[in-house]
């Protein structure tokens, strides 16, 4: 049986610069689990600047469109590297890594996966929830929070160390909660990383609509998706390109989410990435999720359910290591828009042990 490793939470509050040092003090304070840290972000950047795309000058245009548009998130990065002994560079360059694996349609590299759903009505009102798929080599390093920022609204997500604002999914103090997934693109640019882009979502807005009215303004690197729901059982999805995107939205029902694109706008821009016996993964659990939340009732149990499903290599939401080494889900979370709160576990969702965040 693969290690799983248990998520730590943690509360920060203050300056995007605080928010930087508090969260990386905890692995700081571990000196065996900072060198580990430390040597994980050496190897991921030196195959990241192994790939021909791969320029400094290159990243320094996203960084500075960063400094521009979303200033926090460059403070976040150079608290995180007072305490880890990183340059903000490097951290930097580990946040944004995929886009350039991306750019060199890097076939061996950030096939992350992910499956994420929203159902506007359940026993306990709105719920998001999603499987975080990714190499397992990221497992020790995902990390709950909740975070009271100088500027904007509070907010709990489940995020990574060493990456700045949301990497992964959040939600809001108003109940307004979002997850990302991974969708390997030709249209891509500099612009706003997803982390940055959930980030600004979370402390800026409250409803879904005002939400994807921000996605559609910002500048944005593309090679993605976010779901989103809110309190009052509003849904979305948005569809990320660097010139295009698409939005929709409903107020009952649910959306799915995976790792491709299904509007026509952007449908061409999808990279099919995996290798023979797993291509279409993707769309394979897409249509397994939209069966299992076609039928029976909405409830946070059913959820439960859901997230564990077994089925074949293509379909399962529930990815064990051996389906596609070294790809795994390494985290299962929902969130309760209308409680303010989020259920997590780490490893397997078949194997969970939930625990609970909540916003007070």
């Amino acid at each position: 049986m693969e290690e799983t490793y248990p998520i730590q939470t943690t509360d920060l509050a203050g300056s995007s610069y605080e928010l930087g040092t508090s969260l990386s003090r905890s692995l700081a304070k571990d000196p065996s689990r900072l060198s580990e840290f430390q040597r994980f972000v050496t190897q991921e950047n030196t195959q990241v600047k192994s790939l021909p795309v791969y320029t400094e000058q290159a990243l320094n245009k996203v960084f500075t469109l960063l400094k521009q548009r979303s200033p926090g998130i460059t403070e976040w990065v150079e608290g995180m590297a007072s305490k880890l002994g990183i340059p903000a560079k490097e951290l930097f360059l580990f946040s944004t890594g995929g886009y350039f694996s991306d750019m060199a349609h890097a076939l061996d590299q950030r096939r992350d996966g992910c499956s994420t759903f929203s159902v506007s009505l359940s026993d306990q009102g709105p719920i998001l929830a999603k499987n975080r798929d990714s190499k397992s080599a990221y497992g020790p390093w995902p990390v709950a929070i909740r975070v009271r920022p100088q500027k904007g609204f509070g907010y709990l997500a489940m995020t990574t160390y060493g990456v700045p604002g949301v990497n992964s999914s959040g939600m809001n103090e108003h109940g307004l909660a979002v997850a990302d997934t991974h969708a390997t693109s030709s249209d891509i640019g500099p612009g706003l990383p997803r982390f940055a882009l959930t980030e600004k979502i979370l402390t800026q807005c409250t409803w879904v609509d005002e939400a994807l009215g921000m996605i559609m303004k910002e500048p944005l690197i593309g090679r993605g998706n976010l779901i989103l729901a809110d309190a009052q059982g509003a849904l979305g999805v948005a569809e990320l390109g660097h010139c295009r995107r698409a939005v929709r939205s409903c107020t009952s029902g649910y959306l799915v989410n995976t790792n491709h694109f299904t509007d026509p706008l952007l449908r061409s821009a999808f990279l099919e990435t995996n290798p023979g016996s797993l291509k279409g993964t993707s769309e394979a659990r897409y249509s397994r999720l939209s069966e299992l939340l076609s039928t029976g009732d909405h409830t946070l149990a059913e959820a439960k359910q859901i997230m564990p499903y077994h089925g074949g290599a293509l379909d399962s939401l529930c990815r064990h290591e051996e389906l596609d080494p070294p790809y795994r889900t390494i985290s299962t979370v929902f969130y309760l828009p209308q409680q303010r709160k989020m259920i997590f576990s780490d490893g397997y969702p078949c194997m969970a042990q939930y625990r609970e965040l909540v916003w007070q």
